[in-house]
């Protein structure tokens, strides 16, 4: 298989321009996405196989020069994907005069941002090809485009669902469905559902507890663990060839204080398994929540003691927890960085206003405006719950046509 197909950074294909001399916007990308939601599509979907179909179509097409990007192993409604980001990048920079998939469900399954990134295209002058979908931006605007971009996020949804499903099923027969394992255990056989004690960690663990026990907050034993240069769990999961998501810090000894409350925290060090901790907030997102204990599967003495009940218990009972107030802007605004001004098509930047009783409620400006850069625009806001209930209304139109008639919506799918 080629390079290309190894790495979502994709070099130009042999054969075509350089692209040290390629005028501006000459550039044409071939993008391939594949995740486990394709189902039984996964063999007809696989990289290889977009990967000969694209090239294939740009060359016989005359769409060159050109290069392939890929993302694989990652959802439709996920839009923080490296190649996704790489197509996204070059757009902005004025280097792409088209994009070609294989058909729109490659590109999104999330119909309110597949507007939004098919509005960009435009605005930037991108021409859109999805081959099998016949879509061509260049030759003629389709209605059913908003359909078909509808059903890509039904299908998302309805495969999100089946996937729930089958994980409620396996972690009610005490089956574990994440790949992730705690700190001080490691796989029997490489078998996830068959923990055994890691030794070399188990000690760090227990003498967590005991230092817990011995009157030591979290900050304390995180600074004594940097100071004897202890291996964090993730590099000590690298070590033993158990493979992590990148960490977020760079030194290998550097133990937060977050990890050793979690790790005090876990029943699993018991001996008890506890399944379905979280579940995320919505299908096109990786958000997470807590859920509540009444939704989460218990099974008591199911796995290897690191400690005993009554040091974990006592442990709960003499940590110390210091919890703050929330700040303001804990997390953006979801709209921040996709609304415009009416008047300039500038941005709109998301601000509070502050009174003495604290933070009322927040709002969108136009950004030029704000920075005084933009004489020709006026002083003018919207807050945050009147656009939040604009486009609460568009998605209310848009699939109100699929609610209330569904065997007519069924028969203008046929028709199309």
């Amino acid at each position: 298989m080629p390079d290309a197909l190894n790495q979502n950074s994709a070099a130009i294909v042999p054969g075509c321009q350089k692209e040290q001399t390629m005028n501006a916007k000459s550039l044409t990308i071939l993008y391939a996405r594949l995740s486990r939601e394709d189902g039984e599509d996964g063999i007809s979907n696989s990289i290889k196989n977009q990967h000969d179909f694209l090239t294939q179509y740009a060359e016989r097409n005359g769409f060159t020069p050109y290069k392939f990007v890929q993302d694989d192993g990652y959802s439709g409604t996920c839009f923080s994907r490296p190649g996704w980001n790489e197509v996204i990048a070059d757009i902005e920079a004025g280097k792409v005069a088209t994009l070609i998939s294989k058909d729109s469900s490659r590109l999104f399954r999330d119909y309110i941002k597949a507007g939004m990134y098919r509005e960009m295209f435009t605005e930037r002058g991108v021409r859109l090809i999805c081959v099998n979908d016949g879509i061509d931006t260049a030759v003629r605007d389709d209605d059913f485009t908003p359909f078909r971009d509808v059903m890509n996020d039904f299908y998302a949804k309805d495969c999100s669902k089946k996937i729930r499903a089958v994980f409620k099923n396996r972690m009610s027969n005490g089956k574990r469905c994440s790949g992730t394992i705690p700190y001080g255990y490691m796989r029997n056989d490489g078998d996830v559902n068959d923990l055994i004690i890691d030794e070399e960690a188990a000690i760090n663990v227990r003498r967590i507890f005991q230092m817990i026990i011995d009157g030591n907050g979290v900050s304390k034993i995180a600074e004594t663990f940097r100071n004897e240069k202890i291996l964090t769990p993730s590099e000590h999961f690298k070590n033993i060839g158990i493979e992590v998501r990148k960490s977020t810090y760079d030194d290998p000894y550097y133990w937060h204080t977050t990890t050793i409350s979690k790790i005090v925290g876990r029943q699993e060090y018991k001996g008890t398994l506890v399944l379905g901790k979280t579940k995320n907030t919505s299908y096109k997102g990786n958000k997470a929540v807590e859920t509540a204990l009444d939704e989460q599967y218990i099974f008591e003495n199911a796995l290897p003691v690191i400690v005993d009940a009554a040091t974990w218990e006592t442990a709960q009972r003499l940590k110390r927890t210091v919890r703050r107030a929330p700040k303001v802007d804990a997390e953006p605004n979801p709209l921040t960085g996709i609304l415009y001004c009416a008047d300039c098509h500038s941005k709109m930047s998301h601000r509070r206003s502050k009174n003495k009783q604290g933070y009322r409620e927040n709002a969108y400006g136009c950004a030029l405006n704000r920075r005084g850069t933009h004489k020709g625009c006026s002083l003018h806001y919207i807050s945050s719950k009147s656009v939040e209930k604009l486009v609460l209304d568009v998605i209310r139109r848009v699939t109100s046509f699929v609610r209330n008639d569904e065997s007519g919506f069924i028969e203008k799918v046929r028709e199309r």
